[in-house]
């Protein structure tokens, strides 16, 4: 009897892999642009999270809002109040207003942004049923607070 030698589909090899043992492989950041820059604990880093604006795949389009932290109860995920006024004709008064937002909070920024932080959130495409927003920038609270020191006099 005659073998019959059939080759299977293999995936592609890659030729003789060259290993340089000294040099660490850098970690992929991107620059989002309209001046927002990649903080350094995205830079020096080591998660891993697709839906992080400077190390996944999301990129920023659309609006950018401003509002503050109100709850951070889900796991890399905080809503954030946008106050605002609208104008009522009728009684030529402004009525306030809020809207919440389910944000996205990259782990580079876990730690630092607490609540009534103020953040700064750019629109992407659909993350998940509710989130549309990442957080790019922050303010801290008590950064804000230092602003405005009274001075008592003696």
């Amino acid at each position: 009897m005659q073998e019959i030698t059939r080759k299977d589909k293999t995936f592609p090899q890659q030729s003789q892999a060259k290993y340089i043992v000294n040099k660490e492989q850098k970690r992929h950041v991107k620059n989002i642009g309209l001046g927002f820059v990649a903080p350094q604990t995205a830079i020096n880093g080591t998660y891993i999270d697709k839906k992080c604006p400077f190390t996944g795949n999301v990129s920023i389009r659309g609006r950018i809002l401003k509002g503050e932290v109100y709850k951070m109860k889900q796991e890399r995920t905080i809503v954030v109040r946008k106050n605002y006024f609208h104008y009522v004709p009728k009684y030529k008064r402004f009525e306030r207003r809020n809207s919440k937002f389910s944000v996205h909070l990259s782990p580079c920024f876990l730690g630092l942004v607490n609540v009534g932080d103020i953040v700064t959130i750019a629109e992407t495409r659909p993350l998940s049923k509710t989130k549309r927003f990442v957080v790019v920038d922050y303010q801290s609270k008590k950064k804000r607070d230092d602003d405005f020191i009274e001075f008592n006099e003696s």
